[in-house]
């Protein structure tokens, strides 16, 4: 080899180590912390069936494999659905603070998640016009699987229970009713987010 393209070559192979490696290190950084944003669709198709409006979100910040959200809803439920004869026109309002963990990186793949709720009750009878009205504390536990189908934009299907650690009697017209301690839901999300 001569002396000349032995010279080229350590400078060519200097040169591009610092482009190579550059190139590296912003993706390892930046594929850490994310920002995004979630729509739960259960609770507007609910709501349209009962000729309500309703919705849920959540927007989150995730690190490495966790995820923290601060979710946000509205649902009006169907008559008869989730409640028990002698009431009707229910609504309910949450908000809730939940950490996810996912198994794999990237925010991809199964997580399972877990935190607390407020939820705001509210429930009519066909007796009259009266409403009652009554809180929760929720302690909530689920988990999912995020399958992105168009770069960071994903469907996340997932299913969650929930512990009423407050669920005072409810009572209207003479009729009453206390809420089972535990639900389950289940739903499909779509969601997106980007990289910081």
């Amino acid at each position: 080899m001569r002396k000349c393209d032995a010279a080229l070559l350590i400078i060519f192979t200097a040169l591009a180590h610092p482009v190579l490696a550059a190139e590296d290190v912003p993706s390892a950084q930046t594929e850490h912390l994310a920002v995004g944003l979630e729509i739960d669709l259960l609770p507007t198709v609910l709501s349209a069936i009962a000729g309500e409006f309703g919705g849920a979100a959540n927007v989150w910040v995730g690190f490495d494999r966790l995820r923290f959200r601060a979710v946000g809803g509205h649902l009006a439920f169907p008559s008869g659905f989730l409640m028990p004869a002698g009431f009707n026109s229910r609504e309910l309002t949450t908000a809730a603070a939940i950490v996810d963990y996912f198994f794999f990186p990237k925010f991809s793949g199964p997580w399972i998640g877990t935190g607390f709720e407020y939820w705001w009750n509210t429930v009519g009878s066909p007796a009259g016009s009266d409403k009652a009205t009554w809180n929760s504390a929720v302690y909530t536990l689920g988990g999912g699987f995020v399958w992105k189908f168009w770069g960071n934009v994903y469907l996340n299907p997932w299913l969650a229970g929930h512990l009423l650690l407050s669920r005072p009697e409810v009572a209207l017209y003479g009729t009453t009713w206390k809420p089972a301690p535990l639900s389950f839901e289940v739903s499909l999300k779509i969601g997106g987010f980007v990289w910081l």
